[in-house]
């Protein structure tokens, strides 16, 4: 389906040629020995492509998980949200970098198609290009004066308009003006606890213009300025949401907190031991996966408008092209949520789950006084925020003339900065505000992390495209990156209700509000431990104005990346190519924590690739492409629980993953009108080398299918508590990547003298993924399958257009990813228990859109 061209009007849906800029050079895509997935403004329209999910669909080998918004492809990308760890997947809006991908799902009214280039793109993209690139290209402005309106209406009282206004401003000189704007009131969770109700619900603006014009003869330039805001009421893809389960039975029921297994939260301290049997205003769901329990509203957002600015200036030599690509972006982005997600506003504990009046304690522990009980106030709001901009220069000089010899030479400079503040308050408990013996706490935090830091990109790259003979094709490039990051780490930790947070035969003392900063911020390596620290400037320092602690990081990377492609063109409808490519990313930290060795190093891949286009005389063409990756030192977060302090995440390099597979896209035109688009993945993307590595959700590797590394005893004979235990990772999967995949699309267009009727059907299929190394069923959302259709009715003039749809129309409740952490302290059986959380994907949706042109 990726180089198809819809014509609805006047001959019928036709497989026409698509020119795309995957080389930086407009080429045929069937001219292009890369994997590529191409989206046109009109296919998305035809099929109803509309959002990241619905590319992923239908691109093989890539993947989105939409509850944290990061994107893989071939088991290559991002697994935290982490700003000093990029992404493994290059995201570019008309050729400048952005680490959003909001821009890849923008309306088919603004942005003209959008290229999936799979596998390492180490040459003419390169920065975080390793697993490969998606470059969104806009729409630009008209030499004669044109526009079009669309107003669409959908379930869940969604509303959406946009438009679009372009033609000359004086000769040589042209605009494009567009805005849109989204709403939608209703959500589909709804909150029995009767606040309001959360599931896509948006408030969103976005403003752009255009300006292109000529300079003489020989130059031209192009500007494209924009602006926009959100505030939505979910979490980035949908609200998430969990259920808990003892750990030892490992099923583990989605949707509503089990009775049986309460409720526990707050760092290891275990404060909040809440329960149906503890207090009789706790509320289950009941088993819905669409409902939840909460005081505290969500809202993710941009509040403040976000800028954007790109520049491009191209200049024609006799046989040459300079052309200058720049950019500018801007935002402000929050996430608040209820971090205990329930609506519990007050309770009374006791010391220990199980320990219900003072006569139940020890009576040395009475006489020191802590085993009273302590009222807590579990609205728990947790806010995380980036503030974030960006910029980058590139210059290209690319040959024009017909020689057998054609190349491009550039050079890129990128900088970012940022602030990524992230803390828990727990604005009801009064406590914390004056801790004893420690610098104040107005805002009545007990977690709080934060980093500011600055990264710097430098690099040169060259390639060369060798035509030695009539049907071979030599291409060789090579790319020089150096990268630099810099900046400082925060963190401070209370500890609230301390005597709840460990077994009373060790405590001594209680504290109801202890500053613990020192102690879990430390950034110490353990004890006997003399490896260099790489990347720390200094110990850690703690503010005793503020009781903030803090760290400088700093460090650089580099590498040479790049490809050597031989092409064979037996004929003019046939490509073959056979492929080397070497990808890189940079290094990055863990930063926030202040963990003992927050580095991580570079990854590098060599990936090996043979690919076939053909056209089967213009009614049949086939894209196959086969690969095998060698994957060295992938960063992976992998989530920690102490005995006492914050559940966090270390970063870990894998020292080696293999990823290997075959994908498939068609396009079939059986009889004229009637298209049929088929595209299947098979993805291996599997761990071969990495051991000792803690599962956060099962610390003793006692689950079915752990392999631990140590002869230790699972349980502490003493505490009843799991003894942390690493495990041996070889053969698990990497995360968030489908081992198969299927996309279907049939199309048929009826012509009539008023116009044309079009309609599609799309069926979707993904296997089940896991969205952790480590292979278990708390971790696994199932295989899931989704049906779409659409019905478009289109004038003969080409002015109007009227489009009833439906997406997931079975309505299947499906997950798109699915976690689990362990909760804080261990039940009265020794055994802990599992918050499990999960990502529902949209229900059934229907509406109608009107589109009128001019």
């Amino acid at each position: 389906m990726s180089n198809a061209h819809a014509q609805s009007a006047g001959g019928g849906n036709m497989i026409e040629e698509l020119v795309i800029t995957a080389e930086k050079r407009e080429q045929s895509l069937q001219d292009v020995p890369v994997a590529v997935s191409a989206f046109t403004s009109e296919r998305r329209d035809l099929i109803g492509i509309s959002s990241v999910q619905d590319i992923t669909n239908f691109t093989p080998g890539l993947a989105y998980s939409a509850g944290t918004d990061r994107i893989s492809l071939r088991g290559i990308g991002r697994l935290t949200n982490n700003l000093a760890s990029e992404p493994g997947v290059a995201t570019y809006v008309d050729g400048v970098y952005t680490s959003s991908t909001v821009e890849v799902g923008r309306s088919p009214l603004f942005v003209d198609r959008v290229e999936v280039l799979r596998g390492p793109q180490g040459t003419l993209y390169g920065r975080n290009s390793i697993g490969g690139a998606i470059n969104a290209i806009s729409k630009r402005p008209t030499n004669d004066f044109s526009g079009e309106i669309r107003a669409s209406y959908g379930s869940y009282n969604r509303r959406v308009l946009e438009g679009t206004v372009s033609g000359p401003i004086t000769e040589g000189l042209r605009y494009r003006l567009g805005a849109s704007m989204t709403k939608q009131d209703e959500g589909w969770f709804h909150n029995i606890a009767g606040g309001p109700d959360e599931g896509d619900i948006r408030d969103e603006k976005y403003f752009e213009l255009q300006v292109e014009g000529d300079l003489g003869e020989n130059a031209d330039f192009w500007v494209k300025a924009a602006r926009g805001k959100y505030d939505n009421r979910s979490a980035p893809g949908g609200r998430t949401g969990g259920g808990l389960t003892p750990q030892d039975t490992a099923l583990i029921t989605p949707g509503g907190l089990s009775p049986a297994s309460g409720y526990g939260f707050a760092f290891g301290q275990n404060i909040l031991a809440l329960g149906p049997a503890r207090n009789s205003s706790f509320v289950t769901t009941g088993g819905d996966l669409t409902a939840f329990s909460t005081n505290a509203n969500t809202f993710n957002g941009v509040r403040d408008y976000s800028s954007q600015i790109q520049v491009n200036f191209n200049y024609h030599f006799d046989e040459m092209d300079l052309k200058y690509i720049g950019g500018f972006q801007h935002y402000k982005y929050a996430l608040q949520s209820d971090f205990d997600g329930t609506a519990l506003l007050s309770y009374t504990i006791p010391l220990n789950p199980g320990i219900t009046s003072a006569t139940q304690c020890n009576p040395t522990f009475v006489a020191l006084g802590i085993c009273r009980p302590l009222v807590a106030k579990p609205n728990v709001v947790s806010l995380y925020q980036e503030n974030k901009e960006w910029f980058s220069h590139e210059l290209n000089l690319t040959s024009t003339n017909d020689s057998p010899v054609q190349w491009i030479l550039g050079a890129y400079v990128y900088n970012e900065k940022y602030k990524q503040p992230f803390d828990i308050t727990l604005p009801d408990q009064a406590e914390l505000a004056t801790p004893s013996g420690a610098a104040a706490n107005p805002r009545r935090i007990i977690y709080y992390t934060d980093q500011a830091m600055e990264s710097w990109s430098r690099a040169a790259f060259g390639q060369v495209n060798w035509q030695f003979t009539d049907t071979l094709k030599l291409t060789a490039g090579l790319r020089y990156t150096a990268d630099k990051k810099k900046g400082v780490e925060s963190g401070r930790l209370f500890c609230f209700g301390c005597s709840a947070a460990v077994d009373p035969r060790v405590l001594g003392s209680f504290t109801p509000v202890l500053d613990i900063t020192t102690s879990t911020f430390s950034g110490t390596r353990p004890a006997g431990n003399t490896d260099p620290q790489k990347g720390v400037i200094g110990p850690a320092v703690t503010d005793a104005a503020t009781g903030i602690r803090r760290r400088g990081l700093y460090d650089t990377w580099d590498a040479v990346t790049g490809t050597l492609n031989l092409d064979w063109t037996p004929d003019a409808s046939t490509l073959v190519y056979a492929k080397y490519s070497r990808g890189y990313k940079a290094g990055g930290f863990n930063s926030g924590t202040i963990t003992a060795f927050p580095e991580t190093d570079a990854e590098h891949v060599d990936a090996y690739e043979l690919g076939l286009k053909k056209d089967w005389s213009g009614s049949l063409q086939t894209n196959v492409s086969a690969f095998y990756y060698d994957y060295q030192d992938a960063q992976v977060p992998v989530a920690t629980q102490p005995a006492v302090g914050p559940s966090t995440s270390i970063f870990y390099n894998i020292p080696k993953s293999r990823s290997m597979g075959f994908e498939l896209e068609t396009i079939w035109q059986p009889i004229e009108n009637l298209q049929i688009l088929f595209n299947y993945s098979y993805l291996d993307a599997t761990i071969r080398e990495s051991c000792c590595i803690q599962d956060g959700a099962d610390p003793a590797a006692a689950q079915p299918g752990a392999k631990p590394v140590s002869s230790l005893a699972a349980v502490d004979p003493i505490t009843g508590a799991p003894t942390s235990r690493g495990q041996d990772l070889s053969g698990n999967h990497l995360p968030v990547a489908p081992r198969n995949k299927v996309a279907f699309n049939a199309n048929y267009t009826w012509e009539f003298e008023p116009g044309s009727l079009t309609g599609s059907f799309s069926y979707v299929w993904r296997d089940k993924v896991y969205s952790s190394i480590f292979d278990r069923p708390y971790y696994e959302a199932p295989a899931r399958s989704q049906i779409d259709a659409r019905l478009t009715w289109r004038d003969s003039d080409d002015h109007y257009s009227v489009i009833l749809y439906g997406k997931n129309l079975t309505d299947e409740q499906d997950f798109d990813t699915m976690s689990a952490t362990r909760q804080t302290g261990f039940n009265a059986s020794g055994v802990y228990n599992l918050n499990r959380t999960y990502v529902l994907v949209p229900p059934r949706t229907y509406g109608v859109e009107l589109q009128y042109r001019w």
